[in-house]
């Protein structure tokens, strides 16, 4: 082919591509059993395997004593989602002590990064989120996470445990405030920025806290106080915020397992949108099970008579907080939070009008 020729042909090719014309990998006819409304349609696939990069921030204040053994004992509910996935981790605990020698942002345990090498991974857990309880009362977890994942600590005492690559994961859990120095968004840019310019969607923060805005009267009688810097934080992020009054802490961490697993988040978009236009499809296999049907707008079952591998269950996912998904303008991203992050393995569409053909 002349240059001319090439060159035509890759305009035409440019121009097929901006028109949603050309689908790649997307023209599998396992995912075309039905498609959302809208004159450009994106598709994108959920990670199978991830790669994420787990920091839990632990309040070790003296009131912490049972939070902690709860955290311990019920490690393998948070774990499982981790193994079940295969996924590539690293998980680290450090306190909210940002005053005392041996804490400050310091990865604490004999073994300060677990990976899917770690012998007696769960042991080890048990271990290292026994922070203990001698720490000030002046909780800062934001600033401890920040110390942590900054310099100096990060090429020196934590070398090795953040990967430009993975995911990133924050943990919070505290039956205080945090008392930080800095609003919540100093904390937020500076967590994401450790990503790089547009990858701030591999960073999200959970929190396990205090109720928000107040917190029951029976667990108030144990010192327990609203997180409400962690609950923000969490919710800018698109994490989740859960409850240190519940009894049963396993539910909290099964939670939080599924949103650690690594899984994106935001999407971008490869044409502006008319906000209004916009419609968003999860798409699963027939071998797997339904979104929950509380997310859903509606969901369609098209997997009789199809074989396995056919993405016959589709949900109509909800526009909402906190579990839903929410289009951000000046990223022109779709942004899912809460429960609604798209599952395992799982194909987006997101259906919508360009604003050039308004």
């Amino acid at each position: 082919m002349s240059d001319f020729g090439q060159i035509r042909f890759l305009r035409v090719w440019v121009v097929l591509v901006a028109a949603g014309l050309v689908w790649g990998a997307c023209e599998d006819p396992r995912f075309r059993v039905r498609t959302p409304p809208g004159q450009r349609l994106d598709v994108f696939r959920q990670v199978s395997v991830p790669q994420v990069d787990v920091l839990w921030v632990v309040d070790n204040s003296d009131s912490m004593v049972e939070e902690q053994r709860a955290l311990a004992a019920n490690f393998g509910e948070f774990y499982r989602y981790l193994e079940s996935t295969g996924a590539d981790y690293h998980i680290g605990v450090t306190s909210t002590d940002v005053y005392s020698p041996g804490h400050m942002g310091r990865l604490l345990g004999e073994i300060p990064i677990i990976t899917p090498d770690t012998p007696d991974s769960k042991e080890v857990f048990a271990d290292n989120v026994n922070v203990g309880v001698g720490g000030t009362g002046n909780e800062q977890g934001l600033a401890a996470a920040l110390m942590a994942l900054t310099e100096p600590m990060i090429t020196g005492t934590n070398a090795g445990f953040l990967r430009d690559d993975a995911f990133l994961f924050i943990i919070f859990v505290s039956d205080e405030d945090d008392c930080s120095t800095g609003e919540v968004t100093y904390y937020l840019r500076r967590f994401e920025q450790l990503k790089g310019i547009g990858n701030d969607g591999m960073v999200t923060t959970a929190a396990v806290v205090g109720d928000v805005p107040e917190v029951p009267d029976w667990c108030r009688e144990r010192n327990v106080r609203p997180g409400t810097r962690y609950a923000e934080l969490s919710e800018r992020s698109g994490g989740l915020v859960l409850s240190i009054c519940d009894e049963d802490f396993g539910v909290s961490l099964d939670q939080l397992g599924f949103s650690a697993a690594g899984m994106r988040r935001t999407f971008a978009l490869s044409s502006l949108a008319a906000p209004d236009s916009i419609s968003v499809w999860f798409k699963t296999s027939c071998a797997s099970e339904e979104m929950d049907e509380g997310l859903c707008e509606i969901r369609y079952d098209d997997c009789v008579n199809e074989d396995s591998e056919v993405y016959g269950h589709t949900c109509v996912l909800r526009q909402s907080l906190p579990d839903g998904w929410a289009y951000e303008q000046e990223t022109n991203s779709i942004r899912f939070f809460g429960a609604a992050v798209p599952p395992f393995g799982a194909i987006v569409e997101v259906g919508y009008i360009p604003e050039e053909n308004l």
